[in-house]
């Protein structure tokens, strides 16, 4: 028997970064609840990404994380996997929707881990259900912008491509959206759709990150605000952590990603998502899957802040 295999065997259920496990009756004020998404199932592109959340769990595990030096943050709850419908995407746009929104309603904040872009819409049309008077912007971290026109008679609600756009729909239009890291391979029209929003290249935010956060609420006057931060991996500049991808394009390091999102921990974020990771499935953790724990652990680092701005 392996090393790892009897660490195993002494260890309960992996949970990410050893938290708790729990459900939403354990959730309060101040908690951050981190959710799986076992589901890939709409997004037009590769397989995989459902399998992000049970890799993440055993890779940030303190025991098991080859020498990374992790902690568990004292205000998370592992509170599973949220429930999902592979092949019927309206009733998992549903059923999404509801449980982002009765996590909402309990003062706690979600987290949700792996999965593709195309099931974010219904997270946040569940955070807008929960705080109907809540002026909720949406910040996006990617390459691709994502804000492809849906056709009207479309069946599957979920779509990638258009995932964007339907965001964008529900929080009051294309001003309520801020793409950071963005390539140049989108369309025109896309760019064109999000002109009234606020859209940086990653080369852009490589030569400099000071005043972004003041930047993206200037026009947000004396509303009550909160922002929902959505993360794609895709946005790194690395060939392989994406195992299956090709892509070697320019994008932000992970040292650039994550001094973006500890700039972004300047706003009172409610509600956030890491996805796009397609992980090698190795027990332990490869360097990719250490490189997006870290990235996550930021990501609940800036959920965790007060925020110094929208007040």
């Amino acid at each position: 028997m392996s090393k790892v295999d009897l660490n195993l065997s002494m260890q309960s259920v992996p949970s990410f970064f050893g938290a708790p496990i729990g459900d939403i009756e354990d959730l309060s004020e101040k908690k951050i609840a981190v959710a799986g998404l076992f589901c890939d199932h709409f997004s037009q592109g590769e397989p995989g990404a459902r399998y992000a959340a049970r890799q993440l769990r055993y890779a940030s595990t303190p025991l098991l994380a080859n020498g990374l030096k992790i902690s568990t943050p004292s205000n998370i709850i592992d509170v599973g996997e949220l429930n999902v419908f592979p092949i019927e995407p309206i009733k998992t746009q549903s059923i999404l929707e509801e449980q982002s929104s009765r996590i909402q309603q309990t003062g706690a904040r979600l987290l949700a881990l792996g999965g593709d872009y195309s099931l974010i819409p219904a997270l946040v049309s569940g955070q807008l259900k929960a705080k109907p008077d809540c002026h909720l912007k949406f910040i996006r971290i990617s390459r691709n912008l994502d804000a492809a026109e849906t056709p009207v008679a479309q069946k599957n609600p979920m779509n990638r491509s258009s995932a964007t756009r339907q965001i964008a729909e529900f929080c009051g239009g294309a001003s309520s959206i801020a793409m950071l890291g963005v390539s140049d391979l989108s369309s025109i029209e896309e760019y064109e759709y999000l002109s009234d929003g606020f859209v940086r290249s990653a080369h852009q935010l490589s030569k400099s990150l000071t005043g972004l956060s003041e930047q993206i609420v200037d026009d947000l006057q004396d509303e009550e605000v909160g922002f929902y931060l959505s993360v794609d991996v895709d946005v790194l500049a690395l060939p392989s952590i994406r195992s299956n991808s090709p892509y070697l394009g320019t994008g932000l390091s992970p040292e650039q990603l994550t001094s973006l999102i500890s700039e972004l921990g300047k706003l009172p974020i409610i509600g956030a998502d890491v996805t796009g990771f397609i992980p090698d499935l190795d027990l332990s953790g490869s360097a990719a899957s250490l490189t997006v724990i870290e990235i996550i652990r930021c990501v609940i680092e800036a959920m965790s802040q007060e925020s110094a701005l929208c007040h």
